[in-house]
């Protein structure tokens, strides 16, 4: 799908991005040509991004739109937590369900991370450092598409999210957590 100047995308590594330009360069001295979009992502203000329009390895998708964000709020109890039987494996079926690229996926990783967080504080237990490190990457990349899509800030869609997920999961028990 091509794009033009002016359109807001999702970007999978910088998140939600505006084409500012269209144009045909040689980077990195690789010895072609390739015609890019030149980016700036949204929340990082001065950055410049650009992706090869052909032949590129990373992903973009266009913003999903407010009703989008309103149906995972609304239907946060059908989403289900990613279980596996060891951390290891969970982790692994993370970084697999967030390369599904969709905000659902997200959702469902974030989800799962909080309440595994959650069950753990309240055993007295700390939070393991990989589990902040997924929900850090996670939680950054739903809660800004989510903040650009419905126009809120990105505290408030977080706050948002997690009283959703903490209304809907009083009952959900997580292995391993």
């Amino acid at each position: 799908m091509e794009y033009q100047v002016g359109d807001y995308l999702v970007h999978e590594g910088s998140g939600v991005c505006q084409i500012e330009d269209i144009d045909d360069m040689e980077l990195m001295g690789k010895g072609s040509r390739k015609t890019y979009y030149c980016m700036s992502p949204v929340f990082k203000a001065g950055a410049k991004v650009f992706t090869p329009i052909i032949g590129s390895t990373v992903k973009l998708r266009p913003v999903a739109e407010e009703a989008r964000f309103a149906k995972i709020l609304d239907n946060i109890d059908d989403i289900q937590c990613i279980e596996e039987p060891n951390d290891r494996m969970l982790q692994e079926r993370f970084k697999e369900v967030m390369g599904e690229f969709t905000p659902e996926s997200l959702a469902r990783v974030v989800k799962t991370v909080l309440i595994r967080k959650w069950q753990r504080i309240e055993a007295g237990k700390k939070v393991m450092a990989i589990d902040e490190k997924i929900l850090s990457v996670a939680g950054r990349k739903l809660y800004e598409e989510m903040a650009f899509s419905m126009g809120k800030d990105i505290p408030s869609v977080q706050h948002m999210f997690e009283d959703a997920v903490k209304v809907h999961s009083s009952n959900t028990i997580l292995l391993g957590a």
